[in-house]
């Protein structure tokens, strides 16, 4: 079973395209889908692999895609919503450099401990905001939104795939 800290999330499912079954994919991240062995979906709880026939690009951000199994337009549906996972250890490492720096997103699917306590993982940032925010799925199924700010991270680290933030605890309860 493809565990939820296996994978790191690379995009979603658009819409279909034509009626053969291919299916528009949005990319948040730059990611050769050649190099990967399937692309994994969240179907009622459970991680789903799927295996690609073909790929082509579309545009700049979203590729055109045709999964074994998918040979229509109504089968391709039931599969656009959906985010799209990778396995991370079909992505290529990020190498941390700190006079580079990174990107917020670049840490999705971290560990996050605050404070000293471990809470949870990154599984979004919110960029409606004038301050983005890291979407963290605490330990207890609960949701909480910290800024992102220098001043709030500790410690990066790119190969334990951990971030250390020092914050309010009231910013925790939120």
């Amino acid at each position: 079973m493809i565990q939820n800290n296996e994978l790191n999330e690379i995009g979603k499912f658009l819409k279909p395209h034509g009626i053969c079954g291919e299916i528009v994919l949005l990319l948040d991240k730059e990611v050769d889908l050649s190099d990967l062995s399937c692309l994994i979906l969240n179907i009622d709880g459970i991680n789903v692999p799927f295996y690609l026939n073909a790929v082509r690009a579309k545009s700049r951000e979203t590729d055109l895609v045709l999964i074994d199994g998918i040979t229509n337009e109504i089968d391709a549906m039931k599969l656009c919503g959906h985010n799209v996972f990778a396995l991370q250890s079909e992505l290529p490492s990020i190498v941390y450099d700190p006079s580079e720096g990174m990107y917020a997103a670049d840490l999705i699917g971290y560990l996050v401990t605050a404070n000293g306590k471990e809470l949870g993982k990154i599984t979004d940032i919110d960029d409606t905001t004038a301050n983005y925010l890291f979407v963290i799925e605490k330990n207890d199924g609960t949701t909480c939104l910290i800024p992102i700010s220098d001043e709030f991270i500790d410690e990066i680290d790119p190969d334990m795939r951990t971030i250390d933030i020092t914050v309010p605890d009231a910013l925790l309860e939120l």
